[in-house]
């Protein structure tokens, strides 16, 4: 997969800090690399998000294996545990809402929530490393 200037989402921050030390590992750098020369505005991280060698919004440039769906994992409407279960899943992705957009693919799984929830099922006696839909690896542009 090749990183390109469109690849980032609409308005995504970019940086032009040539002298941090993260630039050669950071996607928001290499995006700003790739930015076209007749470019005149865009957003961009401001040096206030680097402190020392740490930068609060530092993005790696490597590709990470994104989840989409979770629809084999809990059968609607079933009870018991399988209850418990979805409640806390509801907890862990924020509401009710954002589960079910999670659950049906409208939404990315990072490899974070991915970890969290296999961690979280692991607690109810799940075993198999791989609870999701399908599978993908591309640049992940993290929200700020």
């Amino acid at each position: 997969m090749t990183l390109t200037y469109s690849l980032a989402p609409h308005n995504w921050a970019i940086c032009f800090q040539g002298d941090c030390p993260m630039k050669d590992t950071c996607l928001r750098y290499a995006v700003a690399q790739l930015a076209p020369a007749d470019l005149t505005h865009h957003a961009t991280v401001l040096p206030a998000a680097r402190q020392g060698d740490h930068c609060s919004l530092f993005a790696t440039k490597e590709p990470v294996r994104i989840a989409r769906g979770m629809t084999r994992l809990l059968a609607p409407g079933s009870t018991g545990q399988d209850s418990v279960v979805r409640h806390g899943l509801f907890s862990l992705f924020g509401s009710r809402t954002h589960y079910y957009r999670y659950r049906n693919g409208d939404y990315d799984i990072t490899p974070e929530q991915q970890e969290r929830v296999i961690a979280y099922l692991r607690r109810f006696g799940f075993k198999g490393d791989e609870p999701f839909d399908h599978y993908t690896t591309t640049y992940y542009f993290p929200k700020p």
